[in-house]
């Protein structure tokens, strides 16, 4: 796998940049602290974004339905 890699890029993966700075993240809670902060944000926006289409449907379905 890493053959393909390399003459792809020219680089070996241990030393790319995305590897390098994986490397560099603690391995403490304070990582998964944060994950878990990003996880409930996203999911607390991706719900308002349904309630906001359930409730342009529903009002499309009013007007529709009155005309």
């Amino acid at each position: 796998m890493k053959n393909w890699w390399n003459k792809l890029i020219g680089v070996p993966v241990s030393e790319s940049p995305v590897e390098k700075l994986i490397d560099k993240l603690p391995e403490t809670d304070e990582v998964e602290k944060v994950y878990q902060a990003r996880w409930v944000w996203y999911h607390t926006i991706l719900a308002v974004e349904l309630l906001f289409t359930n409730l342009l449907l529903l009002a499309l379905l009013v007007v529709v339905s009155f005309k």
